[in-house]
């Protein structure tokens, strides 16, 4: 939101910036042009290199054409977990499952987090793994931990997660000192289908 505010002031301001390529906070390049429109800026890569040929003793530049594409999305997700609050403390998703990690609690010395996993895709899902850390408020490192959320019996059908079909999953539990936040830090690292 912030990059689309400065990004607003730069082209209100004046002509003086324009063709000016400025830098995003998530990295990428806009051209700000001189009347008051912006283009994202394409890098180059390897195979879009120019090429040159030598044709009758003068030399030709062919240009490849720029492809637009997607920025690979980032599989971890992190939120401040607030223990004992209503709502759930984060979802993730991969490959058409969604797992919906719940509000967070004590049961004893562990803190718990329930799980629910939704099979949006087409096949049958047998397993899914997740990845969590837990870090205090001040950064540091308190576990991290691979949780098979979700898993079926093995070569019996009937415990497999349907397609459009929803489950309660394995509550994650973690040793840490008990606080009243913390930060959270998940994603789902493998899901195996049949």
């Amino acid at each position: 939101m912030k990059a689309w505010i400065t990004l607003a002031s730069l082209l209100a301001t004046s002509s003086t910036y324009a063709a000016e390529v400025i830098t995003l906070a998530d990295g990428r390049n806009v051209k700000l042009n001189d009347d008051f429109t912006w283009e994202y800026v394409m890098k180059k890569t390897a195979q879009q290199a120019t090429e040159t040929q030598a044709t009758t003793g003068a030399v030709e530049t062919i240009v490849a054409p720029t492809i637009a594409t997607i920025p690979v999305a980032t599989k971890t997700v992190g939120t401040t977990v607030v223990v004992n609050a209503k709502k759930p403390t984060i979802p993730l998703s991969d490959s058409g499952v969604d797992v919906l990690i719940g509000s967070a609690n004590y049961q004893g010395d562990k803190l718990i987090l329930p799980t629910s996993i939704t099979n949006q895709s087409s096949q049958s899902v047998i397993q899914v793994e997740v990845e969590v850390q837990v870090f205090d408020m001040s950064g540091q490192q308190l576990t991290k931990e691979n949780v098979t959320v979700w898993q079926s019996i093995k070569r019996m059908a009937d415990t497999y997660l349907r397609p459009q079909q929803t489950e309660q999953g394995k509550s994650i539990k973690l040793a840490v000192p008990q606080s009243q936040q913390y930060q959270f830090f998940a994603k789902v690292l493998e899901v195996k289908t049949r």
